[in-house]
């Protein structure tokens, strides 16, 4: 009897792993800070889910059920868990279910075409259910061209929002908008925004409050457009004066575009990766004055010191620079503007300004500021630019904090109780 062959379109779907490496490494890796995929994979059956938390650093990943391996996503610092709106298994999922759907095409000629357009789709599906992916695509896209232009020789700012379960619209679509120049200076991209439906109809123009929102996981100029997506399915997208194009939902931001890549924001595991303080007020406090410098392209160094290194902090910053003696001038305006209060008592706006003088800002583990704009003693094993150097000085002794003027942040804190050596406790864009 004849054996008949399966069709070709009958047979599993399967990937190679050197081709989802090479996608892995160029598209999902620059998504994340310090993350990486180990050389070795792990092999799966049919059984085990596409994507999967292996330990609190580890991520498993594959593109089809009947893929025999699945990749290891890993980074130092965790991840965050299934609760966390921001979290990365979320992000993985999209990516392996966009390159599913384009398994067959990635083996033709058009694969790099394709591919070019993939890290949007990724944040799109990321932020909105799959039924309304199409919708959040053209949004992007459409603040992706604002950001290429000028308005009146000024860089654009806008803000758009989707809400797919608001009111209906007035009829007017989002094309109407986004055809037309006047459409990208409707709204500010902080305070006020163009609200649309799940059909992209125009809703309303939104000007916005915080409410008394803390947005510590948003920066504080977009803190408002971050208090409305945390209504339920909302999603809201701002371009600022840096080109940078800026995705919140559930009430924090989630993705940025800034010089041309993308990056996913992961908020809990930082804030679990800071050693000190301990207090999660003092400790929220410094990092959302973080995300604030990053965004305002502010550089800036802040140092905590813990509890039990009271003293030894001194040997690194001159007695001028110390806010409590007062022994320059310097000092003592900082304490007429300051008047006693602990970091995590002056409002955002004082936070932002006094971190970014130049120097460090220390502060010990109650959040009492021990100097601003400090000059500090750096030893011979410190590595990197002097912003990076001190930050690494004043790990040793607490936490150190780097924001470059590109945005980036990094973290360092002593490798163990006795190092006098320290590494980096979390990095992020």
């Amino acid at each position: 009897m004849a054996i008949r062959k399966r069709k070709a379109s009958s047979l599993p779907k399967m990937m190679t792993e050197e081709l989802l490496r090479e996608i892995a490494d160029k598209y999902l890796l620059p998504l994340f800070s310090g993350a990486s995929v180990d050389d070795i994979s792990d092999s799966s059956s049919s059984s085990e889910a596409t994507v999967a938390y292996l330990d609190p650093q580890t991520i498993g990943f594959k593109v089809n059920k009947s893929d025999t391996y699945r990749l290891k996503f890993r980074r130092d610092q965790p991840f965050a868990q299934k609760q966390d709106p921001a979290r990365e298994l979320r992000v993985v999922e999209a990516f392996t279910s966009i390159l599913a759907a384009m398994n067959d095409e990635l083996k033709g000629k058009l694969r790099n075409d394709l591919l070019s357009t993939f890290q949007r789709r990724v944040v799109a599906r990321a932020v909105s259910d799959l039924a309304h992916e199409q919708q959040v695509l053209i949004l992007l896209d459409q603040m992706a061209s604002w950001a290429e232009r000028l308005y009146e020789g000024v860089p654009v700012t806008s803000a758009v929002g989707f809400d797919p379960i608001g009111p209906n619209g007035t009829g007017e679509k989002f094309g109407a908008f986004g055809s037309h120049d006047f459409g990208a200076v409707l709204s500010n991209g902080y305070n006020s925004l163009l609200a649309f439906d799940a059909g992209l109809g125009f809703i309303d123009h939104l000007v916005l409050q915080s409410g008394g929102f803390s947005a510590r996981a948003s920066p504080w100029m977009q803190a408002p457009i971050a208090c409305w997506t945390a209504g339920e399915g909302r999603v809201g997208i701002a371009l600022n004066t840096q080109g940078e194009i800026l995705v919140f939902r559930d009430g924090q931001l989630l993705f940025a575009r800034r010089n041309g890549s993308w990056h996913f924001l992961t908020h809990s595991p930082i804030l679990g990766q800071m050693v000190v303080p301990r207090d999660p007020i003092i400790r929220g406090a410094v990092y959302e004055s973080a995300l604030d410098a990053s965004f305002e392209r502010r550089g800036a160094c802040i140092g905590i010191v813990g509890s039990s290194q009271s003293e030894k902090w001194q040997s690194l910053v001159s007695s001028a620079d110390r806010i409590s003696l007062k022994s320059s001038e310097r000092a003592r305006a900082l304490w007429g503007v300051i008047r006693g209060r602990n970091f995590q008592d002056l409002e955002r706006t004082l936070r932002l300004e006094l971190i970014s003088i130049d120097g460090a800002t220390v502060i010990n583990h109650k959040g009492e500021i021990l100097a601003v704009g400090a000059i500090v003693q750096i030893s011979n094993s410190g590595t990197g630019g002097g912003r990076t150097a001190a930050a690494q000085e004043l790990a040793k002794v607490g936490l150190g904090i780097k924001i470059s003027q590109d945005g980036s942040i990094s973290g360092y804190r002593p490798k163990s109780a006795k190092s006098s050596k320290v590494s980096v406790a979390f990095s992020l864009m």
